[in-house]
Order: structure tokens, then C-alpha cells, then sequence
């Protein structure tokens, strides 16, 4: 089973403890074939926001004021049970700094991306006030998009996240594990999908296409380009 593991901070809040890339570097080849990917993000004044209503597309660029967490990077993670992959996320240092969310994840990795573009994380953002979608309308127009971007080659991963995740920090060396759903954050991540784009504007061109715009909010962050599995 694999699960996304987000990396988060509360916006404002300044760091319990230091961690660098170094620290979190080990962590990374500590978890050997049990990472799946995972990358830190560029800065979220980097990213911009899209959502498409009635019609008219609206782009917000970073930092997101309205949104009280700010997310830093992630891992994709492997393994047989929820308890364990609890226990993987128990030991990232980042969630000495601030916290980390685990999220269950099926994953879609049916695709042939071409090599060359930049990787950008597409977070698919809900409010509590989401709609459910009993006739699977939503999901069959999030598919078609998928495959047009596979055709086009653009397509790296996708996932659906699982409602009942899990907040994870570490406070005087002890775990905190908070379960979801959690009421202070205003957003929920519902998904996402790992697409390649040559530039900031080709990539926020595929979101204004994407179905999710237009009953949620589609969040673009460039994806850094660090060793390893992305």
C-alpha cells in the first residue's frame, strides 16, 4: 500500500527545531526501498492558485494568506500496513520542526512521460463544504484529463487521498498523532497529480483545464530537482 507523506507548517509559527535538507536527506535513503518518491517543493511564493467559476478563471499567486498551513514537500512511501507506515512517519525530522500528514494513497502510475519539462506537484484542494460525487461525474472528468495529459506525455502520477489521515509531531522526543479529519485546517488536499511542464505559465495553462478548477482549487507547486525517486 503506499501513502503520501506531506510535509507542513502553521503559517506564522516558527520552527520548533532546525532541520536542513541534510538531516532530511538521511531520512530519505534511511527509508531504502520503502520511499517511492518525494521531493521538497520551491517556495510556496512560487506557486499560484487556480479555480475556474461560471466560466472565468482566477489565479492567485503565493503566498496563500487564506490558508493556514503551508505545505513544503512530500515523500511517497511503501508499506504493508497503515501501523507501519505510521511508524515511517513518526521518523521524519520535519515533524520536529513543524508536522507531517499521512495520507493513504492509490496511486496511478500508468504512464510513459517524456523526459524532458519541469515536475510540478498539483494539489487538488477541497473545502469541508465539498460536494460528494455519488454518480462518479467528477471522477470520470478527472480521468479524461489524465489520460489527454498521458497522450500528451505529461503525465507522471496520480492519486487519490484517503479522507482519514493522520498529523504527526514530535515534541520532547515524544510523538503527538492526531487523527483526520482535522478541524482547524479550512482546506482539505483530496489529491494530486504529478504532471511535466517546461515552464510556471505552460504548467498553470494545464490546470486552467483541469475539471477540479471548477469545484475546488487547484494549487501548482514546482517540484525541486533533487537525487532520487520524484
Amino acid at each position: 500500500m503506499e501513502y503520501m507523506l506531506l510535509i507542513m507548517s502553521r503559517r506564522g509559527e516558527a520552527p520548533r527545531e532546525s532541520v536542513d535538507m541534510a538531516e532530511m536527506g538521511k531520512y530519505a535513503a534511511a527509508l531504502g526501498a520503502k520511499l517511492r518518491g518525494g521531493a521538497p517543493l520551491l517556495a510556496e511564493e512560487q506557486g499560484v492558485r487556480v479555480r475556474v467559476r461560471n466560466g472565468q478563471t482566477e489565479t492567485t499567486d503565493g503566498p496563500f494568506a487564506e490558508s493556514k498551513e503551508v505545505i513544503g514537500g512530500y515523500f511517497m512511501l511503501d508499506a504493508p500496513s497503515a501501523a507501519e507506515a505510521l511508524e515511517l512517519a513518526k521518523r521524519c525530522p520535519a515533524a520536529r520542526s513543524g508536522f507531517v500528514q499521512l495520507h493513504a494513497a492509490s496511486v496511478d502510475h500508468r504512464s510513459d512521460p517524456a523526459s524532458e519539462g519541469k515536475r510540478y506537484l498539483f494539489l487538488f484542494l477541497m473545502d469541508r463544504a465539498y460536494e460528494e460525487d455519488p454518480e462518479e461525474a467528477k471522477f470520470h472528468a478527472m480521468d479524461r484529463w489524465i489520460l489527454s495529459l498521458e497522450a500528451q506525455k505529461r503525465h507522471v502520477q496520480c492519486a487519490r487521498l484517503s479522507d482519514d489521515g493522520k498529523r504527526i509531531e514530535l515534541r520532547g522526543g515524544a510523538a503527538q498523532v492526531l487523527d483526520g479529519p482535522f478541524a482547524e485546517s479550512k482546506e482539505v488536499v483530496g489529491g494530486y497529480s504529478i504532471l511535466l511542464a517546461r515552464s510556471r505559465d505552460e504548467a498553470v495553462a494545464l490546470a486552467r483545464g483541469c475539471p477540479h478548477a471548477t469545484w475546488g482549487i487547484v494549487e501548482v507547486r514546482e517540484v525541486m530537482d533533487v537525487p532520487g525517486p520524484r
